[in-house]
């Protein structure tokens, strides 16, 4: 049977418990290790859309903006099962919709360029980033 993925972009569709294992389940363990760090990391990001088939979530996927110029795209997360069915696809794409005046960005290891290079990103030299130390 072919499964009937649903989104919704809302926090409110969100259960952080489920949210917190579908982050693990792509080895993101470090962001879910500090349950109150990990709600305010949500609670303030303005766009989200996620993925469910039936009651369980399935894949996640977030921006941070101005909501004028620029989106940051922070995470983009389906579990491992659910992977190469179109669902992460469908996620950027919810995400993006409707803001083509946006200037969207992201990091990604190199095993995933590929992915967003489908979805119009292009590669930029120019980035720089202080990493963080905790």
């Amino acid at each position: 049977t072919r499964m009937s993925i649903r989104y919704a972009d809302t926090h409110a569709a969100l259960d952080l418990d489920q949210l917190a294992a579908l982050f693990c389940s792509v080895g993101w363990h470090y962001r879910t290790a500090d349950p109150e760090r990990f709600k305010r990391m949500i609670a303030n990001t303005p766009w989200v859309v996620s993925a469910w088939d039936g009651d369980h979530l399935v894949g996640f996927c977030r921006a941070i903006t101005d909501e004028a110029f620029n989106a940051y795209v922070t995470t983009v997360a389906v579990r491992p099962d659910y992977q190469r069915r179109g669902i992460g696809r469908e996620l950027m794409r919810r995400l993006m919709a409707g803001r083509d005046h946006m200037l969207f960005v992201l990091r990604a290891d190199p095993e995933h360029h590929a992915f967003y290079g489908s979805l119009g990103f292009a590669a930029a030299d120019n980035m720089f980033r202080r990493p963080r130390s905790g």
